[in-house]
């Protein structure tokens, strides 16, 4: 199979004073699967230029105009203020069938995202197709170093591609020629989603791109492209896994500085939850899955699924707070708004933004919150109704399960062993020593009775097993939340209360 090449990267901070003009990288791809990379730029006012390098590039690296440090990832260039410098490097490839992503092929002078860029992609091998991201600088939008960083490339002899026309912008897709779906397959199954997330964050028109090369296991966002997931996905999840991605791109860079200590909670609990309702308000989710879907995720105790039931409280906190004019969607683009007002790097972290802007939004400090939920294990509350009394999130209490003997010793040896005194088994008369002739149990089913079939020991082998049935309940209550639609709504309900969850 030939694979393709994928170039993609993060962002970094604007740092330092600004330099001149921009950064002009020129591309040459040989058909062994090496990129030759010529860099072109003018260095930092102050005389130094930081240059994060790509794995492997320092053994062919080349820098006219300035001297640099002997090793790192990061170099140093030293020389005249201003001076016009040339980087030149090789980063080897594993021929037609290898693959490289990102920052294993750009140079990046650091601290230099938002200055302009160019990319020159040089004449490809013969036979060979080059497909990208980059082109859509030739569809008059203006490139960034960043967006180079994060840019997707395809490149090779088998390139398959395809163009769908949405009212967002042209759709393009691009496979590689065993791609079982094709490219027309991956336009049409992902044009809604782009839709959906473009509409939700009140982004602008313009192109896209769509790719499947390098196959993340859950995608990867690339501002106005997307790496996709190994084919075998159906539509609806490569729809989501593209929104899931961009709404945590979007909140990683354009709403905040990564906090000094990781937030998981927050991107992926956060992002969990818009993405979710942009697809319900598009029609892509319908409210049924919205409920199967909050019901696993409200069953989780991993980070992202405690920072997502922690939006879905915030968005009700900031609702019911403002009267129902403002939710979560607003304080989302207040964040971004906000951050937008910085140099870029100079802004707020998000964890930070997020707590401004709930309170500027709805007078609400949700920093107890954070520490008591987000960072800490105690169980999220929720209100026992959401969106207008349509969704339920009721807590049962129940008696915990407690069978009252170890059951695995006793059921081994045939012999009840280790009986808990006044406990549900003991209340019921069974005692250690009681030979075990058979049972009937259920492990942690508090609905089942625990059916014992036991013999004293002085009882005659002729004699009758006594019967022995009780509840295995135990002191400790249990309690549990289950999120479901209020009963016997109707259809018409229903639809509105998908409007609820989709924020409208």
């Amino acid at each position: 199979m030939i694979r393709t090449f994928a170039i993609a990267a993060a962002a970094l901070p604007l740092l330092g004073a600004a330099p001149a003009a921009f950064v002009d990288y020129r591309v040459t791809l040989a058909p062994t699967g090496a990129l030759a990379v010529d860099m072109r730029l003018s260095g930092e006012p102050d005389g130094e230029t930081r240059l994060r390098l790509p794995p492997g590039a320092a053994a062919t690296l080349k820098v006219s105009g300035a001297s640099l440090d002997a090793a790192g990832d990061v170099r140093t260039l030293r020389h005249k203020p201003g001076a016009s410098l040339r980087v030149r490097y090789t980063v080897a490839g594993g021929g037609p069938e290898a693959a490289a992503l990102g920052e294993a092929v750009f140079a990046e002078p650091v601290g230099w995202d938002a200055l302009s860029a160019k990319v020159r992609l040089g004449k490809p091998p013969k036979g060979w197709r080059v497909v990208s991201d980059l082109d859509h600088a030739a569809m008059g939008r203006p490139l960034t170093v960043g967006d180079v960083r994060r840019s997707v490339l395809v490149a090779g002899p088998a390139i398959r591609t395809a163009e769908q026309s949405t009212p967002g912008g042209v759709i393009r897709a691009a496979t590689l020629a065993d791609d079982r779906d094709g490219p027309e397959k991956l336009a049409a199954a992902v044009a809604p989603a782009v839709a959906a997330v473009r509409s939700y964050l009140g982004e602008p028109a313009g192109p896209f791109f769509v790719t499947r090369a390098a196959a993340p296991e859950r995608g990867l966002d690339r501002d106005d492209g997307f790496v996709a997931p190994p084919s075998g996905l159906s539509d609806a999840e490569l729809r989501r896994a593209l929104v899931e991605a961009h709404v945590d791109g979007v909140l990683e860079r354009q709403a905040g500085r990564p906090p000094a200590t990781p937030a998981p909670w927050l991107t992926g609990g956060l992002g969990r939850f818009i993405a979710d309702r942009a697809l319900v308000r598009a029609g892509i989710m319908s409210a049924d899955d919205w409920v199967g879907r909050w019901i696993d995720t409200d069953a989780s105790s991993d980070a992202a699924a405690r920072g997502a039931i922690l939006a879905l409280k915030w968005d009700d906190d900031v609702r019911r707070k403002t009267g129902g004019k403002a939710g979560l969607d607003d304080v989302v683009q207040r964040m971004r708004d906000h951050y937008r007002r910085f140099a870029p790097g100079q802004g707020p972290d998000t964890v930070t933004g997020l707590v401004s802007a709930v309170w500027v939004t709805a007078g609400l400090d949700i920093r107890p919150d954070i520490a008591r939920y987000a960072e800490g294990t105690q169980p999220i509350p929720l209100p026992d109704e959401l969106f207008g009394g349509c969704i339920l999130a009721r807590v049962t209490v129940s008696p915990g399960f407690d069978a009252g003997f170890d059951t695995a010793r006793s059921f081994a040896a045939r012999t009840v062993v280790g009986v808990t005194r006044r406990g549900p088994a003991w209340n019921s008369g069974v005692r250690d020593g009681m030979r075990l002739e058979s049972w009937t149990f259920n492990a942690g089913d508090r609905s089942r009775q625990v059916e014992l079939f036991v013999r004293l020991p002085k009882m005659s082998s002729k004699a009758k097993p006594r019967r022995i049935a009780y509840w295995p309940y135990g002191d400790n209550d249990v309690s549990a939340r289950k999120i479901q639609f209020l009963p016997d709504l109707t259809r018409e309900q229903v639809a509105q209360c998908a409007r609820r969850i989709g924020g409208l």
